[in-house]
């Protein structure tokens, strides 16, 4: 029988041979008993391996290992998955890993907006965002308060939007004004889709048979080089133009897509943003 020490330095040998040989679920064993939790974690990322890496963050309680689990998270479909969701969330938050919780929402955010054009969800996540980052210690003040400054801006434009989109029929006044003044904005993209506002105007203007306004936001789209079919739907623009007396309509172009997948419906049920709940606990709260 080998004394711990001597027990220990052969496991670490051990563990380092099946690691070179690419057995990474023996090496992430051996390393185990070595007692080096760390490095079995990083054997076992090597694996890609998700259930066993999502068991081993859960049990080894470590927070370095909590991190390097939420951080291969973020590498799969994540949010096509509610349940990598909640376990990004969780592992982050257990391990009061504040500044990439916000990351995350923040990106959660932009999900939101690129993929299925939900900008009230955005909003709330972009609250979130906002804060996990005021509770980060580890960033500097300066730098923090930079971030937050931005945060707050992009939530004050997609508010602006949001409500625009919102009241579009029964303020439309007011609702152009706003988009109007948000395409006027300096990098407004950093909020909102720019093709999104001048599709929330074509819309309004086509639905009031306004067809010369229509036609002139469109080609403010065009003068700004949006790709118009991720926005505008074909037959509109072509009827648009007809209805101008102009025969060369801009045809699609690619295959985009603007709407929910079908595992959209079950994303919104598995996560409710905007919850004003603290820790842990009441974060996983979150998720119905």
């Amino acid at each position: 029988r080998y004394p711990n020490s001597a027990r220990k330095e052969i496991l670490l040998k051990l563990a380092s041979v099946c690691k070179k040989q690419n057995s990474y679920h023996l090496a992430t064993k051996k390393y185990t008993q070595a007692g080096d939790k760390l490095k079995a974690m990083k054997c076992l990322l090597k694996s890609g391996d998700t259930e066993k890496i999502t068991f081993f963050a859960n049990v080894s309680r470590n927070r370095d290992i909590y991190i390097l689990a939420a951080n291969y998270l973020q590498n799969l479909d994540w949010h096509n998955t509610p349940e990598t969701m909640k376990a990004i969330i969780l592992f982050y938050t257990k391990a009061k890993a504040y500044e990439q919780l916000s990351s995350f929402y923040d990106a959660c955010a932009q999900v939101e907006i690129d993929e299925y054009r939900e900008y009230d969800r955005a909003i709330a996540a972009l609250k979130e965002s906002e804060r996990f980052l005021q509770k980060a210690k580890n960033t500097p003040a300066a730098t923090k308060a930079e971030k937050i400054a931005v945060l707050q801006q992009r939530i004050v434009h997609i508010e602006q939007f949001a409500n625009a989109k919102r009241n579009i029929k029964s303020d439309p006044d007011e609702s152009v004004r706003v988009c109007n003044m948000l395409l006027q904005e300096r990098d407004i993209e950093r909020a909102i889709r720019v093709g999104d506002i001048f599709a929330l105007l074509v819309e309004f203007y086509y639905g009031n048979n306004s067809f010369s306004q229509a036609h002139e936001m469109i080609e403010r789209m065009r003068d700004r080089n949006i790709v118009l079919n991720p926005y505008l739907d074909q037959e509109m623009v072509n009827k648009i133009y007809k209805e101008m007396g102009v025969s060369d309509a801009p045809q699609k172009q690619g295959n985009y897509g603007n709407g929910r997948n079908d595992d959209s419906d079950e994303m919104e049920e598995e996560l409710n943003f905007g919850s004003d709940s603290e820790g842990e606990a009441d974060l996983m709260s979150l998720h119905k």
